[in-house]
């Protein structure tokens, strides 16, 4: 996570995020939900090419490169089909929380393009979206966590790839505790200090803050990490407006060791407190 601001950027006041915030889950939502005996949002993953999926937050990538959805034209089957996206999400009551290409500095196919293709994209899909009239999706920039925090000579610092405020409604940020898997170093870490930065960021921006994802590594202490990340949510409802627990196996090869997914009462019980603290959450 990196501190934030490209520049000198101006303090904006903080933006209100809705009230109660959402919360849910990646991955086995209806079994988590069921174990926790709690309903929970979702939040899904597809491509335009395929049919929208239901979801309080929907994940959407394109085939091919960036620089191919900044260029996409009127008539080409990629422009139909995030017309056809935008007119399905319109048609649908309340608002829908839409990510395009998720984490895009952490990808590992160079052949995608670089930050300045990313932005072009993103702002062709918004753009897109809007000539159809779209009101009630709430565009989530979703990065990782860690970009917000590294430094700003990082190639994957968060601000390099920020589409601008014109742009964007939301600043999403995917917060894990490595602790010993994939990329951690042994360090246990608190959502409190993964995911300060990015509030950091929304702030300075005016925007409210979401987790698209988030999780902890699998330690006796998950439970009580959890029971930590409910205070922090409500300490931060002000910016925070979802959160999203990762509750499936790692799609990484690079993650393979990671055991995310919630297993045992000590964790349901814990995330059950935070989807049934209605004073703060809904699905």
């Amino acid at each position: 996570m990196m501190l934030v601001c490209a520049g000198a950027v101006a303090i904006a006041p903080p933006a209100q995020a809705s009230t109660p915030m959402y919360i849910g889950a990646v991955g086995d939502v209806a079994p988590l939900a069921n174990s926790i005996n709690a309903p929970l949002g979702t939040h899904a993953y597809a491509h335009f090419q395929e049919k929208v999926p239901s979801g309080r937050m929907i994940t959407v990538e394109a085939d091919g490169s960036w620089a191919n959805v900044a260029g996409a034209s009127v008539g080409s089957a990629l422009y139909d089909n995030i017309v056809r996206w935008a007119r399905t999400l319109k048609s649908r009551p309340g608002r829908t929380m839409l990510a395009y290409h998720h984490e895009p500095e952490a990808s590992s196919d160079g052949n995608l393009g670089g930050p300045s293709n990313f932005i072009a994209a993103w702002r062709r899909v918004v753009t897109i979206f809007r000539a159809e009239g779209v009101q009630n999706v709430v565009f989530t920039w979703q990065m990782t966590a860690w970009s917000f925090r590294t430094s700003p000579s990082d190639p994957r610092y968060a601000a390099k790839w920020y589409p601008g405020d014109a742009y964007v409604d939301n600043i999403g940020a995917d917060a894990y505790n490595w602790y010993t898997c994939g990329h951690g170093k042994g360090r246990w870490t608190e959502l409190k200090t993964l995911v300060d930065p990015v509030l950091a960021f929304a702030r300075a921006h005016g925007k409210p803050a979401s987790l698209p994802e988030f999780a902890s590594f699998a330690d006796s202490r998950r439970a009580q990490w959890l029971r930590n990340a409910h205070q922090y949510l409500v300490a931060n409802r002000s910016v925070l407006s979802a959160a999203f627990y990762f509750q499936q196996f790692p799609t990484n090869s690079a993650n393979s060791d990671c055991r995310w997914k919630l297993t045992t009462s000590a964790e349901f019980d814990a995330y059950h407190d935070i989807a049934r603290d209605s004073a703060y959450f809904t699905t």
